[in-house]
Formats: C-alpha cells, structure tokens, sequence
C-alpha cells in the first residue's frame, strides 16, 4: 500500500470517527436539554422553539442549504473542502436522534450533558480539522463573512457562535444559557488542546 492511498484511508478514517462522535454528542447529550454550543446545532435549537419541526430535521435543511451557499459564494474547493465532513455529520446526527427520539436524557443533569456533550464535540471537530474537514455549518458562515470583512476565520466562527449562545440563552433561560456558555468554552479550548496533543504524539512517532 502506497503512502499517498494510506494518507487518504487515514484522512477518511478520522472524518467518520469525528462525525460518529459529534452524531453522539449532540443527539445523545446536546439536543436532550436544547443546549446550545454554537453552530448549525445551536440554530436548529433555536428555531425549533418556533417551528413545528425537529432540530434534527432543521439541521438537515440548515447544512445542506450552507453547503450550496459554499458552492455559489466560495467556489467548488470550499465546497468540496466541506461537503464530506458535513453530510456524514449531519446523518450521524439524524441518525442518532431519531434512533433515541422519546427516550429520556441519557444524562438527567443539563450540567453533565453539556460537558460530556461539549467533549465530545470537541474531540470531534479536532479529528476533522486536523485532517483537513469539518462539519459544515457554521464554518462555511465564517469564511463567507471572512471573504467581506477582514476579520480572521477563528474570531469569525468564535464570534458567531456566541451570538447564537447568546440568543438561545435569552430564549432558554439562565441556566441552559450558563449551561451553554461552558459548553462553548470547553469546546472552544478542546479543540485546540486535542489538536496539539495529536500533534505532540506524531512528532514522538517521527
């Protein structure tokens, strides 16, 4: 096996791990609570408050529709950039809803959920960033504000997924919106920290 076919086996092994961990995290732990982390997750939270539809269903809508806003506004590389990550994700999230759909909270305490959530998210998100993906979502919204404003992507993701925190805690109430606010955080951090550990382990194998 040729070094370029195992790089692309190992690329894709971490895009589907990343989007079984983040269907798991969200479905299981996340969306129980209508905890909000930020991202397409957290709008589909939001709007399920006022559409007669589940948030699984409008995540659906919500990816898809960006993924063909990546295609017109940021060119076919973009898109192709994100289109994997984002469609496995979003069937692992459908997925898994629908699978515990009236089943009570794996985790009674939104506190638990949201940090046991929020890891998941993050060690997800980091399998897919460090190879190159990602889920979609709210990552297409930053490049494309990223394209008309000069502000850096992370500050961009950074700054619209605390506005949707923030909406979703005015509507939830203080504690899913504190709740939420420390599921940002943590995976805001761990991302970054899981991302450097995977680093540090493939340099001492080097």
């Amino acid at each position: 096996m040729n070094t370029k076919l195992k790089q692309e086996i190992f690329k894709y092994f971490f895009i589907i791990a990343g989007s079984f961990l983040y269907g798991v995290g969200t479905s299981i732990f996340i969306y129980p609570h209508s905890l909000l982390l930020g991202g397409t997750t957290g709008i589909s939270v939001i709007l399920n408050a006022f559409l007669p539809f589940p948030p699984e269903d409008i995540l659906s809508v919500l990816n898809y529709a960006l993924l063909l806003l990546a295609l017109l506004v940021l060119g076919k590389a973009a898109f192709l950039r994100n289109v994997v990550g984002a469609v496995l994700t979003t069937v692992s999230i459908s997925g898994f809803a629908k699978l515990f759909t009236n089943r009570p909270p794996t985790a009674e305490s939104p506190l638990v959920s949201v940090i046991i959530g929020a890891a998941l998210v993050a060690l997800a998100s980091a399998l897919m960033f460090y190879v190159g993906a990602s889920s979609g979502g709210t990552d297409i919204i930053a490049l494309i504000v990223r394209k008309y404003i000069p502000i850096h992507v992370g500050r961009a993701l950074l700054l619209t997924d605390f506005l949707i925190v923030v909406v979703g805690g005015i509507l939830s109430g203080p504690v899913i919106g504190l709740c939420s606010f420390l599921g940002l955080i943590i995976k805001t951090t761990g991302i970054d920290a899981i991302i450097r550990v995977i680093y540090h382990f493939k340099k001492e194998e080097e």
